[in-house]
């Protein structure tokens, strides 16, 4: 039972990056129905900034709050200068944003160099005990700033001008721009949301299963794809519980079949979950349905 504890515990840690990863995915989603395949970039870029704020003295969550407001404010100058300008239908935007998937991470390890990275966390590996439950600081301090963003993001997303105006356009473009909504500021307020929830990401990762800062942090956005699917690609809710159900999964798959089925088999799981559930429900677990007319 202890070990059943332990593991659900540390899943639910990991549930939480990828919800938190799978959001970024999802507003923009919502909002321009373009599936951003570079919100890895942001990932990535959000745990460089952090460290470089660290490093020059920075406290931690000061730097991270920066490192946050630092990706958001290049994830608007990018969906203004390129995604807009040369993007002409949803295919094409899926293609600029894999450009910059591929673009982006030879340039910041260019900037930063290839080696990992200390990032100074303040809970370094101290472990607490809750009853029989051994849980690290990170994890908890993971859990508990992932439960209060998520707070933040859905408070903001239903009862501010700014969420309603998002709101809005998820529901129907053309009726929010004939309102007098403005599309562009929607959809650079979502890309701005996406580089900042990747920030935050990108920088839990590198002190928790991330293994400190360093390239490749970027494929952890690869994983939360299924987390979107399973959820719904238009659901924030669904990006949620779809998180935490991949993380719990791909834990105890981890702790209970280990290499038997062959070394990574852990990264399949996610994976082989998105196919179960498609098959029993093909929109995702909160995704919206289609209606098909004869």
């Amino acid at each position: 039972m202890n070990d059943i504890l332990q593991t659900l515990t540390s899943g639910t840690a990991l549930g939480c990056l990828y919800a938190v990863i799978a959001l970024g995915f999802v507003v923009i989603i919502r909002a321009s129905g373009v599936l951003n395949l570079a919100q890895g970039v942001f990932v990535l870029l959000g745990a460089y900034v952090t460290y470089s704020f660290t490093t020059a003295g920075v406290p931690f969550f000061l730097a991270l709050i920066l490192s946050m407001i630092v990706c958001a404010a290049l994830s608007i100058l990018i969906e203004a200068f390129v995604v807009h300008r040369i993007s002409t239908d949803l295919f094409t935007s899926l293609l600029v944003t894999f450009g910059l998937a591929i673009i982006a991470p030879p340039i910041i390890t260019a900037i930063w160099g290839p080696f990992q990275l200390n990032l100074h966390d303040p809970w370094g590996l101290d472990v607490l005990r809750l009853g029989p439950v051994a849980i690290t600081q990170r994890d908890l301090y993971l859990i508990i700033a992932t439960g209060i963003l998520v707070l933040a993001f859905f408070l903001f997303f239903r009862y501010s001008k700014f969420g309603l105006l998002l709101r809005a356009t998820a529901m129907d473009s053309e009726a929010a721009l004939a309102q007098g909504v403005s599309t562009r500021f929607v959809f650079g307020l979502s890309w701005a949301l996406a580089g900042a929830l990747g920030a935050f990401a990108g920088t839990m990762l590198a002190t928790t299963v991330g293994g400190g800062v360093r390239p490749g942090l970027e494929h952890y956005a690869l994983l939360a794809l299924p987390v979107i699917i399973l959820g719904g690609l238009d659901s924030p809710l669904g990006a949620v519980i779809g998180g935490l159900i991949i993380g719990i999964v791909q834990q105890f798959s981890v702790t209970m079949i280990g290499d038997r089925l062959g070394s990574g088999f852990a990264d399949v799981v996610p994976y082989l979950v998105l196919v179960i559930i498609m098959l029993v429900r093909p929109t995702g677990l909160f995704g919206s349905k289609r209606v098909r007319r004869a």
